[in-house]
């Protein structure tokens, strides 16, 4: 039992995992609900002047300005709908990287793809630049307005992962500061290690168990070709062959 259950646990600690974020609407918050308050009013005043009549069995017609009522409270609210709804795409940071979400497709940015991380706090203004899984440059502008959570855990994940690309003083002006209930958490899939080229000797990985990956950024090697130190700095001692394998 005991085996067995720290076995689970161990699975549970290499499980990958990432945080999904919806961005925020860049309108005022205050402007969005003021209008959606006004157009339920406008609404429900407009269905009642248009109906109400005939639901109290009064035998008068529905007043002249409802229709134009209804259609005022239709605009607002489609206004309402408008302003605070983002057009940015949702992000997912995590185990994988950077994800940007387009459509049903991922734009991935991999821990040891990420340049640079760095924060602007006249701009108030996180800039990533790095490279997606396809070799493209990939420069992604981030700010507190609209994406708090992703800048936080961002920062959060990189000073762990990849410490020398991060560009961000300990006390920012500015900086929003990640917290664990925020965003959706994903399950991910193990790393895809076959067809990858090793870090260190460049040889293409053929079989899964051939492979080794780097706990820290992800980057994979060629089990007999692992480093004493990933690039990202994590040590790997523990990935290498010995001489008994």
């Amino acid at each position: 039992m005991a085996k067995g259950s720290k076995k689970a646990k161990a699975g549970r600690s290499n499980e990958r995992r990432e945080q999904r974020f919806i961005p925020r609407a860049p309108s005022s918050a205050n402007l969005v609900k003021a209008l959606g308050g006004g157009a339920a009013a406008a609404l429900g005043a407009g269905v009642w002047a248009e109906f109400g009549h005939g639901w109290m069995d009064v035998p008068q017609p529905p007043y002249a300005f409802a229709p134009a009522l209804i259609a005022v409270g239709a605009v607002v609210f489609g206004a309402a709908v408008w302003l605070g709804t983002s057009g940015e795409a949702p992000i997912r940071v995590g185990s994988g990287g950077i994800a940007l979400e387009k459509g049903k497709e991922l734009t991935r940015i991999a821990w040891y793809d990420v340049e640079r991380v760095a924060w602007d706090p006249d701009r108030q203004l996180l800039a990533v630049n790095g490279k997606d899984e396809t070799g493209r440059e990939q420069r992604l502008s981030l700010t507190p307005k609209v994406h708090p959570a992703v800048i936080a855990w961002i920062v959060k994940e990189a000073r762990d992962r990849i410490p020398d690309a991060v560009d961000v003083p300990e006390e920012a002006l500015g900086l929003p500061v990640a917290r664990p209930s925020e965003g959706e958490t994903l399950v991910m899939d193990p790393v895809q290690v076959v067809g990858k080229r090793c870090a260190s000797s460049d040889r293409i990985i053929a079989y899964e168990p051939d492979a080794r990956v780097c706990p820290k950024c992800e980057r994979v090697y060629y089990k007999q070709s692992v480093p004493d130190t990933c690039a990202c700095g994590a040590s790997l001692a523990g990935l290498r062959v010995t001489a008994e394998e």
